[in-house]
């Protein structure tokens, strides 16, 4: 097992350097600035709320179930978090810069991709024309936070496979 871990960890470092190489791509970094920022909140209240507005009973039971799946997963990952403790890649990496500061102290696994993979899930079922737009700014709110060295791939990639699951398992629930 401490072999497997060991690789994971060499991937996650060198995956991690790799973004950080393209971090001169000025139009590049503010793309990824940008959709972590949206990861934040924003993004995901305006889709509700346009849900509500606009998507009849699918909105609703879109809303819902994102709603209760983002709380789950919010309890979720603070447990992971506080019982895992792994630094972020600025703090283990002298070398690699961060851009925005971390909104709390550990690395895994990633909210903001457990938020949006568990939102984009609820609202793609019940919409399903919103699959691959709300899959790619879920996945461009993933790759942005390695990018900006405040997430390691796997914190984000688990954090996403989280998010996706309970709300999956939501929606064979009550769905």
């Amino acid at each position: 097992m401490a072999a497997i871990m060991e690789t994971i960890y060499k991937y996650d470092s060198l995956i991690s350097y790799r973004l950080g190489d393209l971090r001169s791509y000025h139009w590049l970094r503010d793309l990824m600035v940008i959709s972590s920022k949206l990861g934040d909140g924003s993004i995901w209240l305006f889709l509700s709320l346009s849900l509500l507005l606009f998507g009849g009973r699918e909105g609703q039971k879109a809303v819902l179930i994102g709603t209760i799946s983002v709380i789950l997963c919010v309890a979720i990952f603070k447990a992971i978090k506080h019982s895992t403790t792994r630094k972020r890649p600025f703090e283990t990496y002298i070398d690699m810069e961060f851009i925005l500061p971390p909104p709390d102290e550990y690395s895994f696994p990633s909210g903001h991709s457990i938020n949006a993979f568990a939102i984009a899930t609820a609202a793609a079922w019940f919409f399903p024309l919103l699959f691959i737009p709300l899959f790619v700014m879920a996945s461009l709110i993933a790759v942005s936070r390695v990018f900006l060295s405040l997430h390691y791939p796997t914190d984000v990639v688990v954090g996403g496979l989280i998010g996706a699951g309970v709300s999956m398992a939501l929606i064979r629930a009550i769905g």
